[in-house]
């Protein structure tokens, strides 16, 4: 039987990177969001509808995540021009 005087470990959500596949906590990492218009975002809260993949803070992870198709694949839909290109400005603020 555990004592009173123990804490208990909080538990941390992990999520994977797409493009270094490395495991970190989610806060770490920037979620992208298909909302269910179609909309590919950068979704700030981690909260927004839709289905996500998650990239690091790193540049070269989001290079990675945006030549090719690896965020479409994760995504399940087609990355068009304005949602590259809103991406793309994200990362440079990184």
């Amino acid at each position: 039987m555990k004592s009173n005087t123990e804490t208990r470990k909080k538990h941390i959500p992990e999520r994977t990177c797409v493009a270094c596949r490395q495991v970190m906590p989610k806060r770490e990492l920037v979620r992208i969001v298909k909302t269910a218009d179609g909309t590919i975002t950068v979704d700030e809260t981690g909260k927004l509808a839709g289905r996500g993949a998650y990239l690091c803070k790193q540049k070269k992870c989001w290079e990675a995540g945006l030549s090719g198709n690896r965020l479409e694949q994760v995504l399940r839909g087609r990355l068009t021009k304005e949602d590259h290109a809103r991406l793309e400005e994200y990362k440079e603020r990184l």
